[in-house]
């Protein structure tokens, strides 16, 4: 599957992982946005921003295995932004393994 293909999927498959959670969820309509969803929780009324990533792993060399590092792509809104990793269609919070 090319890159930019496996970004999307990513992005659709937190759709459906924020969904189930039961947050209603807003998707960003810029390709390069500073954020790419924002959920919004009806029972709570929190508000959080995610920038989701698509979790690649290492092939070859001394750190065959590893997690690729992706870094946020807006680093001034850091402390507001969260991250979610999705690998092999699982999604994961949080920073970086």
């Amino acid at each position: 599957m090319k890159k930019n293909r496996k970004g999307c999927y990513s992005e659709k498959v937190a759709i459906c992982y924020f969904m189930a959670k039961g947050l209603d969820v807003f998707d960003s309509c810029q390709t390069n946005g500073a954020v790419d969803l924002i959920t919004f929780d009806p029972d709570t009324g929190e508000t959080k921003c995610w920038e989701v990533k698509t979790e690649n792993f290492r092939l070859s060399g001394k750190k065959k295995g590893y997690a690729i590092s992706r870094g946020l792509r807006n680093k001034k809104f850091k402390s507001i932004i969260n991250l979610l990793y999705v690998h092999n269609g699982e999604c994961r919070e949080g920073k970086r393994k």
